[in-house]
């Protein structure tokens, strides 16, 4: 049975499953070629994603090249007591600015105690959310995505 849920709830619900996950699948793409990596995430409270990588990774450097990006967080996808769950995201990505750059990291850093040990050689992207898409077959009845944003 499909339910009616206000827009408070299913923000509030994938607040939840962000804080529960650490792992997302990034994809990628330059000149009709994708890639996808997995790799650590944070978030703002503004939703914005978070992730520490090497300037000369794949992704990295198809993001310098193309800021839009998709990702996935389905780590945690079965519910206790049946159903399935995960978010699916579509954004803009970019190096995190040297203004913005010391906050951002002490959110990352809050989450992964050990990204001091790679600052001298990663860098801290953002990714700004244009759709977020959530499954959620206990708060909408079904398993199919809802948009959120």
């Amino acid at each position: 049975m499909t339910r009616v849920v206000s827009k408070k709830i299913k923000v509030k619900k994938a607040l939840e499953y962000l804080e529960k996950n650490r792992l997302m699948a990034l994809a990628t793409s330059e000149n009709n070629k994708s890639w996808s990596a997995t790799v650590f995430f944070a978030y703002d409270n503004k939703c914005n994603i978070l992730f520490f990588s090497c300037e000369d990774s794949k992704h990295c450097k198809q993001i310098k090249k193309n800021k839009n990006v998709s990702l996935v967080v389905n780590h945690t996808w079965k519910q206790k007591g049946g159903g399935i769950n995960g978010l699916q995201i579509v954004g803009e990505a970019s190096k995190v600015s040297n203004k913005d750059y010391s906050r951002c990291y002490k959110i990352y850093k809050k989450r992964f105690a050990w990204a001091k040990d790679f600052k001298s050689d990663h860098k801290l992207y953002i990714i700004k959310l244009k759709e977020i898409w959530l499954i959620d077959e206990k708060v909408f009845g079904h398993f199919h995505r809802v948009r959120i944003r």
